[in-house]
C-alpha cells in the first residue's frame, strides 16, 4: 500500500496552469474546425490529460490533407502533435490526434 496521496483534480489544474492551457488548445482545435473528444476527464494513460496540458480531436470527416495542415499549423505554434489515428496504448479509443503543450 503506497503512502503517497493524490494530487486533487482542482490543485492540479490550478498548479500547473492547466485550465488556461486546455482551453487554448481547445480554442486552436475548434478554430481550425475539429471537435475536442477528452481533455481532463476520461481514461488517459500519463499525467498531461488530467493536469489540463492535453486534448484529443476528432479527426472523422477530415481529409488526410486537412489533417496533415492542421499537424504542420499545431506543431508551428509550439504543440506537441501525436497522430493516433492508426491506434495507440491500452486507453486508445477510435483515431485522433493528441494535442499537448
Amino acid at each position: 500500500m503506497s503512502k503517497l496521496e493524490a494530487i486533487p483534480t482542482e490543485l492540479l489544474l490550478d498548479s500547473t496552469g492547466g485550465r488556461q492551457t486546455v482551453g487554448e488548445l481547445t480554442a486552436f482545435a475548434h478554430d481550425h474546425g475539429y471537435v475536442v473528444t477528452s481533455s481532463t476527464g476520461g481514461h488517459h494513460l500519463g499525467w498531461a490529460h488530467k493536469a489540463g496540458r492535453a486534448v484529443d480531436v476528432r479527426t472523422r470527416g477530415h481529409s488526410a490533407a486537412s489533417v496533415n495542415s492542421f499537424m504542420r499549423d499545431a506543431r508551428r505554434d509550439g504543440i506537441t502533435v501525436i497522430d493516433e489515428r492508426g491506434g495507440g496504448n491500452s486507453a486508445w479509443s477510435g483515431p485522433h490526434l493528441h494535442l499537448q503543450k
